[in-house]
């Protein structure tokens, strides 16, 4: 059956950047090979994205969430590195980046992630918990 784990989790962004986001994860299509499965299967991880069509007032939010196998993991991780490193709003002699935080958590419970996403870097932190079995 194969072993899952959750992500889910969201980003805050400037809406000139949809246009760039966007291409950011459909780039990622092309590039299913290199994590060892095929387009079809990269378009279907690809639907976790939610990008709102409108937003309450200021600030823009897109959100991720999938219940995804754990061999996919390194996808989404690295898509969201990218976004991290490249998408980039200078306004004014200021810079923004994304600003994030996911959680991934494996389905028994032995370890997770957080993930954040803060002034152009990607940070990780992993929990390894013990078997909920022993």
């Amino acid at each position: 059956m194969g072993t899952y784990i959750c992500v889910r989790g969201w980003i805050e962004y400037r809406e000139e950047s949809i246009p760039q986001i966007k291409a950011v994860i459909s780039s990622f299509i092309d590039k299913a090979g290199d994590y060892r499965f095929d387009a079809t299967g990269a378009e279907m991880y690809n639907q976790g994205w939610v990008i709102p069509d409108t937003h309450i007032n200021w600030t823009h939010y897109i959100f991720y969430g999938a219940d995804i196998r754990i061999q996919r993991l390194s996808y989404i991780r690295d898509q969201l590195k990218t976004l991290s490193k490249e998408i980039i709003h200078t306004k004014d002699r200021a810079t923004d980046y994304l600003k994030g935080i996911f959680h991934a958590d494996h389905e028994d419970g032995t370890e997770s992630y957080i993930w954040k996403l803060s002034e152009g870097e990607f940070y990780e932190e992993k929990i390894t918990r013990c078997s909920q079995h022993e």
